[in-house]
């Protein structure tokens, strides 16, 4: 048995700490903020299989220099953050070149197309499998030139194993009647699903995980202690000296701060994601909904609907624009004609973006016992008990699996 410690306590944090706390360890969490508040909690909510293509695919990046001038866009970069995400972005533009397009997309494939399986499996284990709903996604397109801009990314999703099914924008109406009938094209993504509540979801982890006789405490994360290549101890904020045989950063936006204590360098921003949950929407929707053209998804949780999306790139400490929230709103408004807005609560989340897409999973060669699972960018949901399940592996020093280099957190030093 070996005394874990895991800064992080977001639905990657607390999944880390299931699956580790399953295989007989003694482990210790540090999570500051409210429990099922994080990023997941202001999200669309989904398993999202086929997100497979980096962010920086050629369609995506050709909008961005319009997007960066409309802080209403669904990409905006304040100003005062610019000059300090410049080598960023560099890195960013630099993987819209198809081949290294096609291996990050084939390396999140690896991934993404074993986390059906691996949520429901944490979810049977937790006692709570009604909290996901296997329904297919629809994403709508008001015509062929909306549409174009995902042609690439559905055709290389498509031949690494996705199933996308193109309708007529009629025929997502009469699947969805909640969805206006005139839009002219439409795709189900026959691969995703989606959770009834993320913050109940991240909620019921802890609560097992506690069951189960893990230890949470409400401390952020503060230092480290080492001897050598390896760390002795973490340090909480406020006080409070935790000795670990291993530890784990899954910490999100603050492990880029965390990793830089210990010399490892990540290539990593904080991006605010936006959610309003409407509580009294006025409509009966059955499915998630992505209107990419509107940069926003409604998802229809259990006690309400969310209309998520955007990406906001800010400092860490920025406080929330939340008129891009209600932008959201108004825009959702084309997609479900029926919706009703009053009644409302917004959200937002930061999340952790790596300029490549890919999350960063493993051991830095610089110690021998620290292990990373952070930067999981819009895939944290998703990614979730997968991420456990290898982080796992890597403190149980079993063979990793086929490709999972391509995640360590040293690729960034080169």
């Amino acid at each position: 048995m070996k005394r874990v410690v895991i800064a992080g306590g977001g639905v990657v944090g607390i999944s880390c700490a299931l699956a580790l706390q399953a295989e007989g360890h003694s482990v210790t969490v540090l999570e500051p903020g409210p429990v099922g508040e994080g990023a997941s909690w202001a999200s669309c909510g989904c398993i999202a299989v086929g997100e497979v293509v980096p962010l920086s695919q050629p369609g995506m990046l050709m909008k961005v220099p319009g997007w960066l001038l409309d802080p209403e866009a669904p990409l905006s970069l304040r100003p005062a953050s610019a000059l300090g995400l410049l080598p960023w972005f560099a890195r960013f533009t630099a993987n819209s070149i198809p081949s290294r397009m096609r291996a990050i997309a084939t390396d999140l494939a690896r991934l993404t197309f074993a986390a059906t399986a691996d949520f429901k499996a944490q979810l049977e284990d937790i006692g709570a499998p009604e909290l996901l709903m296997e329904r297919p996604v629809i994403k709508l397109f008001d015509d062929e030139r909306d549409k174009a801009t995902m042609g690439a990314a559905f055709d290389l999703a498509c031949e690494l194993g996705c199933t996308i099914d193109d309708i007529s924008g009629q025929e997502a109406h009469e699947i969805d009647p909640a969805i206006a009938a005139d839009f002219k094209y439409a795709s189900v993504l026959r691969d995703w699903s989606f959770v009834t509540d993320p913050k109940r979801l991240v909620q019921v982890l802890m609560e097992t995980f506690v069951q189960r006789g893990g230890t949470v405490l409400p401390k952020a994360c503060a230092g480290f202690e080492r001897d050598g290549a390896r760390l002795t101890h973490v340090l909480a904020a406020g006080g409070g000296r935790l000795a670990a045989d291993e530890v784990v950063i899954a910490a999100g936006t603050a492990s880029k701060g965390l990793a830089r204590q210990l010399g490892v360098r990540l290539q990593l921003e904080g991006v605010i994601g936006y959610s309003t949950a409407l509580l009294d929407p006025g409509v009966d929707l059955k499915h998630t909904v992505f209107y990419p053209s509107g940069g926003f998804g409604i998802t229809p949780y259990d006690d309400a609907l969310a209309v998520a999306g955007t990406v906001e790139f800010a400092g860490l400490d920025a406080a929330p624009k939340w008129r891009r929230a209600d932008v959201l709103v108004s825009r959702a408004r084309r997609v479900l004609p029926g919706l009703q807005t009053e009644r409302r609560e917004r959200r937002m989340g930061r999340r952790p973006f790596t300029p490549d897409t890919r999350p960063v999973i493993g051991r830095s060669g610089k110690l021998a016992n620290l292990c990373f699972a952070t930067g999981h960018g819009q895939l944290g949901l998703t990614l979730g008990a997968t991420t456990g399940r290898l982080v796992a592996d890597v403190i149980a020093g079993r063979p990793q699996e086929p490709g999972i280099s391509a995640f360590g957190p040293d690729r960034f030093s080169s």
